[in-house]
């Protein structure tokens, strides 16, 4: 008897789940917040490498919250739903970020609650990302982000992967992670160009298989 109530509560676990409330992750730079200003201005002034304790106090100086990204956050949190935010940058003075964001928000983002660092780690000379095991501890349903290590990390976890796309400002500095390097577009490691990204924007479908969230935003000056 006991065996049997146990089989049957597994399959009301696995078949019916809880509630259909969800867990929204969403990356920070160029997703959430338009930080270009802030990185080309330490650059110039400090050169590199960056120093992301300075880089995460300094977000309230210099860091524009993306308009479009912001209202869905709002439409999540609104509907009742878990939202986390998961970033590459190191943790050092994190919670400084936690406070700008809870600022843009209009509600309190805290460090490692629904705020989390997972800087990337280097294998055999290249630079992968460690956001998809903050993505299985958590338990995301969805992830947005704009770069391609965004999507992988999403992939990895087993998370639907949303591509949030960027201002032209940042697709110019950061092409080099954008469904490769859309301003080559002429090596085996770049193959695609404008026109090839152009053509994913009109399809909504990236290169990864992913979403691509519809909703531009052009930039700070551009709006």
């Amino acid at each position: 008897m006991i065996k049997r109530l146990f089989a049957i509560f597994l399959t009301i676990v696995l078949v019916f789940p809880q509630t259909g409330k969800l867990k929204v992750g969403f990356d920070i730079d160029d997703t959430v917040l338009y930080s270009e200003p802030m990185f080309i201005y330490y650059v110039e002034n400090h050169g590199r490498p960056i120093d992301y304790e300075w880089i995460n106090v300094n977000d309230k100086n210099y860091s524009i919250p993306i308009s479009p990204t912001i209202d869905l956050i709002q439409y999540f949190k609104s509907n009742g739903h878990d939202v986390y935010f998961i970033t590459a940058r190191p943790g050092a003075n994190g919670q400084h970020v936690a406070e700008f964001l809870s600022d843009v928000l209009s509600y309190k983002v805290e460090k490692n609650v629904d705020l989390f660092f997972m800087p990337k780690e280097k294998i055999d000379g290249h630079k992968f990302t460690t956001k998809h095991r903050k993505m299985n501890e958590i338990g995301l349903d969805l992830f947005y982000g704009d770069s391609d290590t965004d999507i992988i990390a999403a992939l990895k976890a087993g998370v639907h992967p949303v591509r949030v796309v960027r201002s032209n400002l940042s697709l110019e500095k950061y092409s080099s992670n954008y469904f490769g390097n859309t301003q080559k577009g002429d090596v085996k490691k770049a193959p695609f160009d404008s026109n090839d990204l152009n053509t994913f924007y009109s399809k909504s479908v990236g290169i990864f298989g992913e979403s691509i969230y519809p909703i531009i935003w052009k930039g700070p000056n551009e709006e």
